[in-house]
């Protein structure tokens, strides 16, 4: 199957899936990752390896079974993270620059989601300034509405507003409402509360995803032909010290934590810009 941004669900299950194979069957690439894994943490061998158990809502790839020598062997969980580039690994990166973020989460677990969703839907739904230059039949929803069938869900949108809107737009051949981003990009705000809110919501968040995950595992290239892999250990967030924001055409933002540990977060639209899934990605 062609490595598209469309087929990446697919190609990611594919990929796990000859990840347990060879571990299974001590062939292929799974000699060459059971190899890299005792260079990396010498000592500790894998010995087996097993898909994971649970949803959407289980944040790892698969288990693989690990004796270090001196106690029982234990399963531990494992997120994997890969690129169809054939090219070294920086060991520097941080292990999910090859799969781009590590968590994406809808518009309701975060207040600054929330603003940016009220000032779209004053500007652009409320006002009725997308129904006039469209010549939207349907009524205009309520906010509460809106946010809850069109802007947070990750589908299509649910109101017959949304969905005549998305039909409208696209007859007039676009693709999305992207620019209609800049009005609501420079009036959200960020003043020291919204900045200590962010860091209050954003921490347990990172802290349960990072949790889960025992190890990570980047491969670039074909599991099939020639890779580099590389495995880090777990990682851990104990504090958020500072977050700054980088307005541009979507909304940046990037967190400083313990330890010197960085990662970003970008607020934006999915499922064709301004329809549905206002998201934050956390890369």
């Amino acid at each position: 199957m062609e490595r598209t941004k469309a087929n990446a669900a697919s190609n990611e299950a594919e990929d796990i899936e000859a990840i347990l194979q060879g571990i299974k069957a001590r062939s292929g690439c799974g000699l060459k990752l059971m190899e890299t894994f005792t260079q990396r943490f010498p000592g500790n061998t894998i010995l087996d390896a097993r898909g994971r158990k649970g949803s959407r809502s289980t944040h790892y790839d698969f288990e693989i079974l690990v004796d270090n020598g001196h106690t029982e062997p234990k399963w531990y969980h494992v997120e994997h993270k890969g690129s169809k580039h054939y090219k070294p690994i920086d060991p520097e990166d941080r292990p999910w620059k090859a799969g781009v973020q590590f968590h994406n989460g809808g518009c309701e677990k975060y207040s600054i989601a929330k603003d940016y969703a009220t000032l779209w839907y004053t500007h652009h739904i409320g006002s009725g300034t997308l129904k006039a230059a469209y010549n939207i039949q349907a009524p205009i929803p309520t906010f509460e509405e809106w946010f809850n069938k069109d802007c947070r869900t990750q589908d299509d949108p649910k109101t017959a507003f949304g969905l005549e809107l998305k039909q409208a737009v696209r007859a007039s051949g676009k693709s999305s409402l992207l620019e209609k981003r800049g009005v609501v990009v420079d009036a959200l705000p960020f003043t020291e509360e919204n900045k200590l809110t962010l860091k209050q919501e954003v921490l347990p968040i990172v802290q349960e995803v990072l949790g889960q995950k025992d190890f990570w595992l980047t491969i670039h290239g074909s599991l099939t032909g020639d890779f580099h892999a590389a495995w880090y250990p777990k990682l851990t967030v104990k504090s958020i010290q500072d977050v700054t924001i980088v307005k541009k055409k979507d909304v940046f933002l990037n967190f400083q934590c313990d330890n010197g540990f960085q990662f970003q977060a970008i607020l934006r639209w999915g499922k064709g810009a301004g329809f549905s899934c206002l998201r934050i990605d956390l890369r």
